[in-house]
């Protein structure tokens, strides 16, 4: 089976890719699913839970003392009756210096949980953290852009606590204030996620990948699969990420289509597309 995840709709209709709502019109419409990619993969491949991201990331063997967490910046924005996530420090300029300011003001409170930030990727941290922490079993930012987070937060009231201590923390800091006066997001939450080990990533179904999102290429290297360049033919089973425009707009431009594969959405819609045998017919 090919899985090609996309940009969300409405960035698709913006490129204005030739022939694109035709194939969408005779492909099978999917039922839609939460958005985000955890949510895509599960649907894909059969999965009952969400991969262990942060072990994946980090490829070290297991500790019966400490778990492997992730940790990411977002900018919630607040409204009369909800507290939406507006934003994603990770799709920003991993090099600014704004982000740098944050994660060294949030060290000392990190260590005071005895929580160890052991690498950097943007506004991505990769902790580890005593096990009696637990898990706090909350979903991929991915899958909060737009959301309300006060129905998302983890159900673990330890894990609020933290979440509400470093959302003050950040808040206070003067770089983000600098952003505000700049009409710029401010990093002002600190989110929690993908908790596990790698022993328990679910299999996959597929033998390529064709990807530049170190998440998926952290699967595929935990799975022993083949990584592709995105705009790399192959006649194998591939999962193509080009849920970034630009990647799917440089495909779609060097010819590359999916003949026989599931198409899902940022946003959780999408299409399966299957040879047409009166298309074969024609041809």
């Amino acid at each position: 089976m090919n899985l090609w995840l996309l940009p969300s709709p409405s960035q698709i209709k913006a490129l204005d890719l030739p022939g694109f709502e035709t194939l969408c019109q005779r492909a099978d419409a999917l039922a839609a699913i939460e958005p985000g990619l955890d949510a895509a993969l599960r649907d894909a491949f059969g999965w009952s839970s969400d991969p262990p991201w942060a072990a994946l990331l980090a490829a070290a063997a297991a500790d019966p003392d400490r778990a492997w967490l992730l940790a990411d910046l977002i900018h919630l924005q607040p409204e009369v009756s909800s507290v939406r996530v507006m934003a994603l420090a990770v799709d920003s300029d991993p090099e600014h210096p704004d982000l740098a300011a944050l994660i060294e003001a949030l060290r000392p409170w990190l260590a005071d949980e005895s929580i160890e930030i052991a690498a950097v990727q943007g506004g991505r941290l990769l902790l580890r953290c005593p096990q009696a922490l637990g898990d706090p079993a909350a979903a991929a930012p991915d899958a909060l852009l737009g959301s309300d987070l006060r129905g998302l937060l983890p159900a673990d009231l330890r894990w609020q606590r933290r979440i509400n201590e470093l959302q003050i923390v950040l808040t206070q800091q003067s770089c983000n204030e600098a952003r505000v006066a700049r009409q710029l997001p401010p990093w002002n939450c600190l989110w929690f996620w993908g908790h596990g080990v790698a022993s328990a990533a679910p299999p996959l179904a597929i033998t390529r990948l064709a990807s530049r999102d170190p998440l998926l290429l952290a699967l595929a290297r935990g799975a022993g699969l083949q990584t592709l360049d995105v705009e790399e033919l192959t006649a194998e089973p591939t999962l193509r990420d080009v849920r970034d425009p630009r990647q799917l707009q440089r495909l779609w431009q060097a010819g590359i289509r999916p003949g026989q594969a599931l198409l899902r959405c940022a946003d959780g819609s999408g299409w399966r597309v299957r040879p047409s045998p009166w298309w074969k017919f024609w041809q």
